[in-house]
């Protein structure tokens, strides 16, 4: 690296940043949903991601987010110059969930599109708000790190404004119930920080469930429902067939992953009538009863930190070769690629 003066070096973008981001559906879009915050600072906003690859009619949605208010925030990605078919795609999925903001990613914006976002705004009201960001990727010298850039090209010129107006009217909407169980989330989760500061702590959202540490595989979250807890990693490639070889080559070493992790038997949980799957554990909690609180909350930074660290590399590792054997022969039989999935997940 060559600096100046002033110990300053030189910027330069990376020309195609497929050369980070190897696809958009296995690459981007987990990345994306893992660092939301990089997103969110740019467009002033907080975001929590709920969910990520959203069923709305006929489409896939690549990322379904919150806003501080609890308000849906809907992102469609696109690694590669704006089309008309996504500005469609963003339409539906705005309809389809009741979007409160549309946030389309594309590495380069026609400037026929940026004006119809420009259009959308100005005709719409102040509940619904469409941005276009553009994503580009710098570097320091030709051998410095890389760092992601996002630039907003559309914006509703009120969109301050109406967060604060509608952060006013749901704040009286919070349920109570809800506030205590996010109260305890963060509490576990700014534990598990403090011990792996690579982990983020998500924003506060509305739910029963807090979602965190994305990847390929899917993500790890924590839940409450019915006076249980339950820590898990969350098992969806986007993909039913793929979801369940991972699953099933991992459940098919359970004793070795039990063991790995030390926390007690897992629950194995395929989930025949979804996509996805789940390994997870739970344990009782009274949220109401101070004392048991405190003592589930260790069990649960305890129980975070061992399943992330038995499970959350082999897991990563184990959906890129699922995914990679998918790509290379997809008219290959299951078991082909649970077989290659195996390999990678077994002790």
């Amino acid at each position: 690296m060559v600096l100046d003066s002033k110990n300053l070096g030189r910027l330069r973008r990376v020309t195609d940043p497929r050369g980070v981001w190897l696809s958009e559906a296995g690459d981007f879009t987990p990345w994306l949903a893992e660092n939301i915050d990089v997103l969110a600072d740019e467009l002033g906003m907080t975001l929590t991601v709920v969910t990520t690859e959203v069923a709305v009619g006929e489409f896939w949605l690549d990322i379904q987010a919150e806003d501080e208010n609890g308000r849906i925030v809907v992102i469609e990605n696109q690694l590669g110059r704006t089309d008309h078919g996504h500005l469609g795609q963003s339409l539906v999925y705005a309809a389809g969930l009741d979007a409160a903001a549309v946030v389309w990613v594309a590495t380069r914006f026609r400037e026929d599109h940026r004006s119809a976002l420009d259009w959308l705004n100005e005709r719409t009201d102040n509940t619904v708000g469409f941005f276009g960001v553009e994503v580009s990727v710098v570097q320091i010298d030709d051998d410095g790190p890389r760092a992601p850039v996002f630039t907003v090209v559309s914006r509703p010129n009120d969109w301050q404004k109406s967060v604060k107006s509608a952060g006013g009217a749901d704040a009286e909407a919070v349920n109570p119930l809800n506030a205590v169980r996010q109260d305890f989330f963060t509490d576990v989760l700014t534990r598990v920080h403090a011990r792996r500061p690579a982990f983020r702590v998500p924003a506060r959202s509305r739910h029963n469930w807090s979602s965190f540490a994305f990847g390929p595989f899917g993500n790890w979250g924590l839940a409450i429902a019915g006076g249980t807890l339950r820590v898990e990693a969350y098992l969806d490639l986007k993909d039913r067939g793929l979801t369940k070889d991972l699953f099933d080559a991992f459940a098919a070493d359970r004793a070795h992953w039990e063991t790995r992790a030390g926390v007690g038997p897992l629950s194995w949980e395929r989930l025949d009538d979804k996509r996805a799957c789940r390994i997870a554990i739970y344990h009782p909690v009274d949220l109401d009863d101070e004392r048991q609180r405190d003592a589930v909350r260790d069990w649960a930074v305890t129980t975070v930190l061992a399943m992330f660290d038995a499970l959350d590399e082999p897991l990563r590792r184990a959906a890129d070769t699922v995914r990679a054997a998918a790509a290379a022969d997809p008219d290959a039989p299951d078991g082909s690629a649970r077989s290659a999935d195996a390999e990678t997940s077994g002790p």
